[in-house]
Formats: C-alpha cells, sequence, structure tokens
C-alpha cells in the first residue's frame, strides 16, 4: 500500500494511528491514512498562525505564482490523482474521449483545474467607495488569518479547493480536514505542491471521526479565524456552535431537498432524460441533485416510464470499468439510509417502478430506482436521500406543485421544466432556492454565487463570485478638512473621533 502522509508546517507527517480507507465498489480495506490527534491540530493551527503575516505581506502577483506552479503539477498528476479518487469516492474514473471526458473523476480534476485558475484571477485590488474633495474612502481587502475548511466526501477534491484556492490566494493561510472516507486524493495533492508554498501556508490533516473528531478541535481553536464547511445539516449545525464563542466567521454548505417541477408542456423525453441526469449524477450524491420531481398529472405515466427506461439503460458499476457511468454509494453508512428510505416508500404504498434493491455484487451498490404513487410525509421526499432514489409526485395544478415545493426545510436548488420559457422563469422566480434552473439541473454553479435559503443551506460556498468572504475589508479614510470660503482649510490641531460601536478612535477631525 502507498503510503500516505499529513503535511503540516511543509513537513510531511506521520500520524501515531491509522485506519482503513474502504473502496466502495468492493467493500474492502485498499488502503492506510493517517489518523491524528489532538497536538497534530494545534501543530498544524500553530504553523498556520505563524505562517500567516509573511503571507500576508506577499504581493498576490507572488502568490498567484504559487498556485500556477501547483496547478502544473496537479495537471501532470491529474491521471493518477483521477484513479486514487475513483478508488476511494466510487465515481467512474472517466477519461480523454469525449464522451467519457465529462464523467466522475476526470469531471472533477477538469472542476478543480479551472477553479485553481479562475482562484489566480481575483481581482482583490482596493476599490473607491467615497471620493469627494473633503474626504475620500478606500475600501481595502485584508486577509482574515488561519482558515479552517471541512470537506465532504461526495466531490473530496473539488470541495477541499474551493475552500483553499481563494483562501490562500487572497493572503490567508489554511488547515484543511477531508472527510475520512475520501482523504486520500487530498493528501497526494498536499504531497505533490508542498514545495510550491512557504511552510505552514498550507496544513492538512485527517482522523477517523469514530475515534478522535479533530474537525470539533479544529472549528473551535481560537486561532482559526474562518471556518468553510460543506456536508451534513447536524455536522454544520455542530460546527456554527462551535465557533460562537469567538464569533467566527463561517461559510456552510449543507443539504438540499431540490425539486424539479415538470409542466404538462415538455418534451416528456427530453425532459426526463435531463430530470434523470439531475437525479442521478455522481449516484444522487450530490447536494443540489433532484432529490424529488413533481410532474403534471396529464403527463406523469409517460414521464415516469421515460424515468424507468433511463434507469434501466444506466451503466452502474466498478469506476475503473471503461464503460461505467455510475458507481457504488461511497460508504455503507449512506447504502444503510438510501435503502432504509426506499423500504419506508415501499411500506407506505408506494409503488417501486424500478429498482429498489442493492446490486448482487460486492461494495455499496444500489439499482437505480425509480418510485411513483408517493406524496408528503414519506421520508424520501420529506428528506435528502442522497443516492440513486427518485420519487415521482403528481400534481394538477402549478400553483399546488410550487406550494409543494417550497414547503421544505431546504432551500439549496431546483428546477422548471417547460416549452414556455416566459413562464417557466416566472415560475422559477418564486421557489425559495438558492440556485434554481429552467430546463436544465445541476448547470454551472461554478462561475456564478453559490447559496441558500431557509435554515437548511446556510450562507454561500466559496466560488470565485463569493471570494470577498475570506478577506475582510477595511475601509481608509483620509484627509478630512474644513470647508472656509470655498476653500479646504488644514486645522493647527485635530482630535479624535470615536465610533460608539467600537468605542475606538476611527478618525481625526480639524480643531478649529
Amino acid at each position: 500500500m502507498a503510503d500516505y502522509k499529513m503535511l503540516i508546517n511543509g513537513e510531511l507527517v506521520d500520524a501515531k494511528e491509522t485506519f482503513d480507507v474502504v473502496n466502495p465498489a468492493t467493500g474492502k480495506t485498499f488502503a492506510k491514512s493517517p489518523h491524528c490527534d489532538a497536538s497534530d491540530v494545534d501543530a498544524a493551527v500553530a504553523a498556520a498562525k505563524a505562517a500567516f503575516p509573511a503571507w500576508r505581506d506577499t504581493p498576490i502577483e507572488e502568490r498567484r505564482a504559487c498556485f500556477m506552479k501547483a496547478l502544473g503539477i496537479i495537471a501532470a498528476h491529474k491521471d493518477a490523482l483521477g484513479e486514487l479518487l475513483c478508488k476511494e469516492q466510487g465515481k467512474p474514473k472517466g477519461g480523454e474521449v469525449p464522451e467519457r471526458l465529462l464523467v466522475g473523476a476526470s469531471l472533477e480534476m477538469l472542476m478543480t483545474m479551472g477553479l485553481i485558475q479562475k482562484a489566480t484571477a481575483i481581482d482583490a485590488s482596493p476599490y473607491v467607495h467615497v471620493d469627494m474633495p473633503e474626504a475620500k474612502v478606500e475600501v481595502c481587502r485584508r486577509p482574515l488569518g488561519p482558515v479552517a475548511g471541512i470537506g465532504p466526501w461526495n466531490f473530496p477534491i473539488y470541495c477541499m479547493m474551493q475552500k483553499l484556492a481563494p483562501a490562500v490566494v487572497l493572503g490567508n493561510t489554511f488547515v484543511g480536514k477531508p472527510s475520512p472516507f475520501t482523504p486520500l486524493s487530498i493528501l497526494m495533492i498536499t504531497t505533490l505542491v508542498k514545495d510550491c508554498f512557504p511552510k505552514g501556508v498550507i496544513n492538512m490533516i485527517v482522523s477517523d471521526d469514530s475515534k478522535f473528531r479533530s474537525g470539533a478541535q479544529l472549528t473551535s481553536h481560537p486561532d482559526i479565524r474562518k471556518v468553510s464547511f460543506t456536508g451534513s445539516v447536524p455536522t454544520g449545525q455542530a460546527i456554527m456552535k462551535a465557533c460562537s464563542p469567538d464569533s467566527k466567521r463561517v461559510t456552510l454548505e449543507m443539504g438540499g431537498n431540490d425539486a424539479a417541477i415538470v409542466c404538462k408542456d415538455v418534451d416528456v423525453k427530453k425532459a426526463a432524460a435531463g430530470v434523470f441526469g439531475g437525479a442521478f449524477a455522481n449516484t444522487g450524491q450530490i447536494c443540489v441533485a433532484v432529490k424529488r420531481a413533481y410532474v403534471h398529472s396529464s403527463i406523469y405515466d409517460e414521464f415516469v416510464k421515460e424515468l424507468v427506461a433511463n434507469a434501466e439503460a444506466a451503466k452502474f458499476g466498478d469506476g475503473l470499468e471503461a464503460e461505467t457511468m455510475y458507481g457504488p454509494l461511497n460508504n455503507k453508512m449512506q447504502f444503510d439510509k438510501v435503502s432504509e428510505f426506499v423500504e419506508d416508500a415501499r411500506k407506505s404504498g408506494a409503488k417501486i417502478e424500478t429498482g429498489g434493491k442493492a446490486m448482487d455484487r460486492d461494495g455499496y451498490f444500489y439499482e437505480p430506482t425509480i418510485i411513483s404513487g408517493v406524496k408528503e410525509g414519506v421520508r424520501i421526499v420529506d428528506e435528502e436521500q442522497f443516492g440513486p432514489a427518485l420519487p415521482v409526485i403528481a400534481y394538477d395544478d402549478v400553483e399546488d406543485a410550487l406550494e409543494r415545493t417550497n414547503n421544505t426545510k431546504f432551500g439549496l436548488g431546483g428546477s422548471v421544466w417547460s416549452s414556455d420559457i416566459e413562464a417557466a422563469n416566472k415560475l422559477a422566480a418564486r421557489v425559495e432556492s438558492g440556485t434554481v434552473w429552467v430546463n436544465e439541473h445541476l448547470g454551472d454553479t461554478d462561475s456564478a454565487p453559490f447559496g441558500g435559503f431557509k435554515h437548511r443551506a446556510k450562507a454561500g460556498a466559496p466560488n470565485a463570485p463569493e471570494a470577498p468572504k475570506f478577506p475582510e475589508q477595511q475601509p481608509i479614510n483620509t484627509d478630512y478638512k474644513m470647508l472656509i470660503n470655498g476653500e479646504l482649510v488644514d486645522a493647527k490641531e485635530t482630535f479624535d473621533v470615536v465610533n460608539p460601536a467600537t468605542g475606538k478612535t476611527f478618525a481625526k477631525s480639524p480643531h478649529c
């Protein structure tokens, strides 16, 4: 087995213990990951804190150059990284031919490299907020300090780099913690690029959370200035509590229960293929995937039939197999959850149109499942299944479909499907979700602001437009004067002007 190490203060570090990493396509251990302890967390944060002043003062052009050097190294190793990602996450490896390029690990690597390029192009220059004869206010973007990033297991490379790249480009230092289900590809990247950055700028730790929750110590650490998290709602809520005593800045991207509203005027075959793709991409393990479909009763039976045809044609298998388009669920916990949700729907009287059980093979494979005759009050409609099972719900009135779509604690994404684009856009504007698509689902979210409504999806993920969340904006007020007879006049003396919100001096006034 390969030897994977943590990165702390520019050094590759062995942990005192290791834990097993399982290939979800086989259900068997294929590698060992280091398992950090409390002293490793403290060392990583201390390294980030010590490195911050010099990195903050490094010109942004030099910080960008560090990332471009790292990008070249990642690009040179993208095939090996993709294969490792396939083994630990389960997604298809993809390939270089056009029909395989935008699948699984190939897609994640392309998205990650594109994200790094976008991060290096972030404009962090000051801007003038007020420019008048008597005063000028210039707003500067200042880095916060050590930032913690906690990543998920569904897109482990992309989501970690989504936090790391903009934060570090903008002058922060970084301590990352990947999911214990998928730690290896991130550890491989930090091993590859460690010499591209000064010591302590990037640190990466990992733990088996069943033994030691390093994330809890990291997020509550007094020297961490901001936390960016992608993952489950319960963990995100725990992080908010951990950050509250010292009011850390927090960015949380948590769960979703995205609805697709399918109107009666759609091309059924085309729309069904689009909804299926939006629901089953990455085996349904995407926060903004379609989780429930509301379909007009006049086309309901035909639409369900087309979804079933798509499901039965889908090629599930080991991600290393050439024809695979969909892999297993990532871990047994998620496999058990999807199984429970489908069984709950079955017991409620829903009809399993296709699928509905585990595949007869090793690993965490579950058949692509389409469920009809289901409605609210069943777990697979009310909660997030995060897997390859889609409930399809009939409606007669689009206003009823909209009300049911919005009647949830989730508010991350959604879509509207109709041949009437104007009407679809009006309906989309009333969907209470951070992102809404029309006649597609899972379209480009990388270059657009990405956030959510309601308490199940807080703040936003740090895409390029969201990068200002990593620095602090600092207004600089300049040169106040008196105005006498049309002339700006300096006084012989000045006095302090205090901001009552802080009790501290923030400017000087002329004293006549």
